[in-house]
């Protein structure tokens, strides 16, 4: 189940950074925004205090995290590409199986559920190498990874927090332009 869960996501965030990608802003976080808009929107943001010094370290690794995403997601796009699938078909199969819905239902040929699962195999390793090298990213950065991802929850939730990583992104990307 968790091979679907990952490939749903892949495919869904691939099929937005080749849509989008030219419409998407420096900065902005798709994964987030989907992640977003998931949680019902009468729940309560989670208490946590988040210090000036832990946000900041958040961002950085937030930053360096979209990097290796869109890396990543380029890569997951040829290896569909490679292996004869498009995107939308990938999307279809992926979701359907997400679903639990048998392959019988789709309007797919056994070709392209062959394509499908070759192309799966390939990506969970890469989606593996992601997560690796986030971890890495967010140890480097001097950050437990259950803080980050209790940040990264909380975010998702409260605007004020959101706001407050939002401004240190903007500051952080005017500050590298400006060191060009």
């Amino acid at each position: 189940m968790l091979k679907y869960i990952l490939s749903i996501t892949i495919a869904l965030t691939m099929l937005a950074c080749s849509s989008d990608q030219e419409a998407q802003e420096p900065g902005q976080n798709t994964d987030d925004q989907q992640a977003q808009q998931q949680f019902e929107p009468n729940q309560p943001a989670p208490e946590i205090e988040v210090s000036d010094e832990e946000l900041e370290q958040f961002t950085e690794v937030s930053m360096v995290a979209q990097e290796i995403q869109m890396g990543s997601q380029q890569e997951m796009l040829a290896i569909v590409e490679e292996e004869g699938l498009d995107v939308e078909t990938y999307n279809v199969i992926a979701e359907a199986r997400f679903n639990d819905q048998s392959d019988e239902e789709l309007d797919v040929s056994s070709d392209d559920l062959e394509k499908f699962d070759a192309a799966s195999e390939q990506i969970e390793l890469i989606q593996q190498d992601v997560e690796d090298k986030m971890a890495e990213a967010v140890e480097a950065e001097g950050m437990e990874m259950d803080r980050f991802m209790e940040i990264n929850m909380a975010l998702q939730r409260d605007q004020e927090l959101q706001q407050r990583v939002q401004q240190m992104m903007m500051e952080k990307m005017q500050e590298e332009t400006q060191g060009q």
